[in-house]
């Protein structure tokens, strides 16, 4: 955890933010809790690096929400192989741009516009959850993003067969999502003392 140093300023606390510089910086926080002045202290004078990173004396990030970015990137990685699947597609049905469907009911082409365009309609609050619940539960977050974006290639691979369907068998991505909705909530609720 976070170390607070008491003695280095008279009436003020001390949080320790960690660092990769040669320095540690400490915020001095008035009494009333507002930020008074920023310190470096040599490393020397912390000993170690704490095993918890303090963001701007607000949010402690444990070491394993590096799991959370990893699985961010992963996501990031799932809608560029879509993409490039529709792009794929687009000049194997000769579709041109800037059509984004065709106007066949039957069109393989509308399938993997869909299968992309779905996953970016849920993208944006998927990264939200996934980084806000991330910073109260990361190992939850990451394994329930990774049940999306794995629930997401199979959604993407049904559809891809032209029969929209198919599409169901990886519905099951929803629980990711469905989780990391869970754990947002249960973090916003621990940061405001609600729960313990």
């Amino acid at each position: 955890t976070v170390s607070s140093l008491s003695g280095l300023s008279s009436g003020t606390h001390m949080e320790s933010l960690a660092s990769t510089c040669s320095t540690c910086i400490f915020i001095t926080r008035n009494k009333n809790g507002q930020f008074a002045n920023v310190n470096r202290v040599p490393n020397r004078v912390r000993g170690r690096k704490p095993a918890t990173v303090k963001c701007a004396g607000l949010i402690d990030l444990p070491p394993s929400y590096g799991l959370v970015a990893l699985t961010a990137a992963s996501s990031y990685a799932l809608v560029q192989w879509q993409a490039i699947k529709v792009s794929i597609a687009r000049r194997e049905f000769d579709v041109k741009y800037p059509t984004m469907y065709e106007d066949d009911e039957d069109s393989v082409f509308n399938c993997y516009q869909r299968a992309h365009q779905n996953t970016l309609e849920s993208y944006p609050a998927f990264l939200a959850l996934l980084c806000l619940g991330g910073i109260g539960y990361p190992l939850i977050s990451s394994a329930s993003g990774a049940v999306w974006i794995v629930g997401r290639i199979f959604y993407s691979l049904g559809y891809y067969t032209g029969d929209p369907q198919k599409r169901f068998n990886g519905i099951w991505n929803n629980f990711g999502l469905l989780t990391l909705w869970v754990c947002t909530i249960l973090f916003a609720f621990k940061q405001l003392d609600v729960i313990p």
